[in-house]
């Protein structure tokens, strides 16, 4: 009796044994749990990035994070955007398998069409994944395929959104021109090479001695409650500037803003973003404005 239930016993384990290898290799099973990707976020010291736009490189320095650039220089990048990267990259949990042969990769952009994602904590690769393509489920859930990149295996990552995995040094940079908080503001003058004005805030606005148009200036200054751009200028400013507007607060110090307007260009640099310089003509529109706009309307 007692061999009778051992062999029993035996072949329900067999039988489990095969069911489980079976199931495995049809697919059906290929449910994970875990992390992909462990990142000790404290201790990386360098990103680098590589996919169809190009090669992207974030260094830790002594001065904070810093974006490679295409001519081989660097600029500050912003922290908050390495942070999130990290942290995005760290959340990364395998769903399930999607693919288990290299045949499948290009199906899932996880090949050259991906971006290669490796992360370095002091000199040690500690993540070396392909991100891939994006997918929803529904309105609200969605994933992305990913490939560590020493393996053959494809994984669905869930509620990992590698769409905003940024390919390119812009997407790191800090694009701010200026920030303005609108019921400080005191005075702002605009000196031009053809002429020079000011408009100037007591109980109404004036345009110099006139009493400007106060819808003009309002909406003026509501379009530069928070000015941004990715149209960066990586050249060097071989001159003086052309167009200068000063921006005078009761409770912060002024911000300059800074236009190089020869031969064609529509360059700008700001006291808010030293480190910076943009190129971009419908931020120059909307910040650079000539006197008549202010101007008080005829009845």
């Amino acid at each position: 009796m007692k061999t009778r239930n051992l062999l029993i016993i035996l072949g329900v384990l067999v039988l489990g044994l095969v069911v489980a290898q079976l199931t495995k290799k049809s697919g059906k099973s290929d449910v994970l749990t875990g992390d992909l990707v462990e990142i000790d976020t404290a201790r990386v010291t360098r990103i680098q990035i590589s996919s169809p736009d190009g090669e992207v490189e974030l260094v830790a320095s002594d001065k904070g994070w810093e974006v490679s650039l295409v001519n081989g220089s660097y600029k500050p990048a912003k922290e908050n955007s390495v942070i999130s990267l990290l942290n995005d990259l760290n959340s990364i949990k395998p769903g399930r398998l999607a693919a288990r042969k290299e045949e499948k990769w290009k199906d899932f952009m996880v090949d050259s069409t991906g971006t290669r994602v490796r992360v370095y904590e002091d000199d040690d690769l500690t993540a070396d994944m392909v991100v891939g393509r994006f997918g929803m489920d529904g309105q609200s859930s969605y994933y992305t395929f990913v490939r560590p990149f020493e393996e053959e295996n494809v994984y669905v990552a869930k509620d990992f959104m590698g769409i905003t995995v940024g390919k390119k040094s812009a997407d790191y940079r800090d694009g701010l021109l200026m920030r303005l908080k609108r019921d400080s503001i005191t005075q702002i003058t605009f000196d031009y090479p053809d002429s020079a004005f000011s408009l100037n805030k007591g109980e109404k606005w004036f345009l110099d001695d006139v009493e400007a148009d106060s819808a003009a200036v309002v909406k003026y200054l509501r379009g530069l409650s928070y000015v941004n751009s990715k149209n960066f200028y990586d050249g060097e400013l071989t001159s003086e500037p052309t167009h200068i507007i000063t921006y005078a607060f009761s409770n912060a110090p002024e911000i300059v803003v800074n236009g190089y307007f020869r031969e064609g260009d529509n360059l700008l640099k700001t006291t808010e973003n030293d480190a910076e310089v943009f190129n971009d003509s419908t931020i120059v529109s909307k910040i650079f404005k000539g006197k008549n706009i202010f101007a008080p309307t005829s009845d």
